[in-house]
């Protein structure tokens, strides 16, 4: 007799994977699968919010480039708002990882929560720094890739709600 799982099927079509005839040294260990956390997510509300302000921000910087106009006091006050959003985000993911939870990619989040609020200030100060319609376009992509960033931040970490 082999230690190969069985296949036999119940009653029910189920398929019976147990090694009935192994003894337990010589037994495959279960496969494990991850498992979803059961923790209460990451506050969804501050993560849509950041996707919106991301996206208003985009295209608000859109029609400045489209209008040939350059940085202006509303568009650098619609990053500081994305920035702080950003940084609440950030410190919500830390508290929790203080706490103890691990996601499974946690290089890649810690990553991406060191990245994450130096967008808005790198664009903010190429932005300034480019005295052409162009520098508000330098802003529509900070703004795009801070939404995509809390979309890729959930899937990283599923209990990131979006």
């Amino acid at each position: 007799m082999s230690c190969e799982p069985g296949h036999d099927q119940g009653l029910g079509g189920e398929v019976n994977l147990e090694l009935p005839h192994c003894p337990a040294s010589t037994a495959r260990p279960a496969l494990v699968t991850t498992k979803r956390s059961n923790i209460s997510g990451v506050n969804g509300a501050v993560t849509t919010t950041i996707i919106v302000a991301g996206l208003a921000l985009a295209g608000y910087a859109l029609l400045m480039t489209a209008l040939n106009r350059r940085m202006n006091v509303p568009l650098l006050a619609a990053v500081g708002v994305l920035e702080i959003l950003l940084l609440v985000q950030v410190g919500i993911i830390v508290a929790r990882l203080a706490g103890g939870e691990r996601p499974a990619g946690l290089a890649t989040l810690i990553g991406y929560l060191i990245a994450m609020p130096f967008v808005p200030v790198a664009a903010a100060f190429w932005g300034l720094l480019e005295r052409s319609r162009w520098g508000p376009a330098v802003i529509a992509v900070a703004g795009l890739v801070a939404a995509v960033l809390m979309v890729r931040l959930h899937q990283i970490w599923p209990v990131i709600r979006v």
